[in-house]
């Protein structure tokens, strides 16, 4: 996959989209933390709710709306799947474990890596990830041990106050312990999360999710659920208008507006496009009897899948593309989506 040159990313705060249209674009590396996607933007910026996903301590007022934030990437940094976004297929369990949610919209969630061998670097994220788990799992069950509530233990200061009420040979012995192993976590968490800066310079601009941009994001996403043609000239056209004449957008100086939606807007149906491929390669699995889990092995994503349907919906799809006529607008899409569809349905009727 290439890396995406233009990104965006939606806030649900105007206090930190300025911040960051100020100081330059800070995340954790292999975080899911930026897009290529405008519709998946637009809901972050408009979206309360999904605000439970970001690390943001900003207050929000009732009914503010964030900006999407759209940035250049520098060629020292590189974007790619965030960390935690595979799945294991195992045929003989019919069993699909890992991050299932997170490999549907993976290329909705990117994040930013500092290395260009995204795939090595995003494994040894992973794993620092795991071991720090681990460590966090002994601070538990020393917790355990000497009979205090772990569930109001947050931070060192949190461990060291619940320690107070022990006698002195229980607080000796247990400070101890967890001074080591909080010690193992201040330096296992410099490798687990480490901090990228995509810098100011490369702000491009911060953009008002209006109602007339949402109403045309919303027609590009039913066409691509739909199939049918996106005339990517005229929604280029569109959006770039719309954002241009906004007197509170902000577009930095030089930037050739049309230009850089047009490269969004390509990248955007791409985007929904793997989602839709990869949403209904699951709904197939889920017919041949496989239990998908989502985050690890524990938690089956349950989702009831009617197999007539199903194959309806995709004789549906695998009609309109095989017309000679079809065209969603990218040659590359158009032999993706024929190819998947084609093996998906045969798939199902193969079982």
């Amino acid at each position: 996959m290439k890396s995406p040159e233009f990104i965006t990313h939606g806030t649900s705060s105007v206090q930190d989209a300025e911040k960051i249209q100020n100081e330059g674009f800070k995340a954790e590396e292999g975080r899911a933390t930026v897009s290529a996607d405008l519709i998946y933007s637009f809901e972050w910026a408009t979206d309360e709710s999904k605000r439970k996903g970001s690390k943001s301590k900003t207050e929000i007022e009732d009914g503010e709306t964030g900006r999407m934030i759209i940035m250049s990437v520098p060629e020292e940094q590189h974007i790619g799947y965030a960390v935690h976004t595979d799945v294991e297929i195992d045929d003989e369990t019919k069993s699909i474990s890992g991050y299932s949610s997170k490999y549907v919209s993976g290329r909705k969630q990117f994040a930013i890596y500092e290395e260009s061998d995204i795939v090595n670097r995003r494994r040894n994220i992973e794993q620092y990830k795991t071991e720090l788990a681990e460590l966090q799992s002994q601070i538990r069950n020393l917790c355990e041990r000497y009979n205090i509530d772990y569930t109001l233990i947050q931070t060192r200061d949190d461990f060291w106050r619940a320690t107070n009420s022990l006698e002195s040979s229980q607080k000796v012995n247990i400070r101890r312990e967890g001074e080591n192993i909080y010690d193992q976590m201040k330096a296992k968490r410099k490798l687990a999360e480490p901090e990228v800066l995509l810098p100011q310079e490369n702000i491009l601009m911060s953009v008002v999710p209006t109602e007339d941009l949402g109403n045309l994001l919303t027609e590009l996403k039913l066409k691509i659920e739909a199939v049918e043609k996106v005339d990517i000239e005229s929604f280029v056209d569109s959006i770039a208008q719309i954002i241009s004449k906004n007197k509170d957008n902000f577009i930095a100086s030089g930037v050739d507006t049309r230009e850089i939606i047009g490269n969004l807007v390509e990248s955007t149906i791409e985007t929904e496009v793997m989602n839709l491929i990869r949403s209904l390669a699951g709904d197939v699995k889920r017919a041949q009897g496989y239990k998908v889990y989502n985050r690890g092995t524990d938690e089956v994503k349950e989702k009831e899948v009617n197999i007539e349907e199903l194959v309806q919906k995709l004789e549906r799809i695998q009609a309109i593309v095989s017309d000679d006529n079809f065209d969603i607008g990218m040659e590359n899409l158009n032999r993706y989506i024929k190819k998947n569809i084609k093996r998906l349905l045969n798939e199902l009727k193969e079982d």
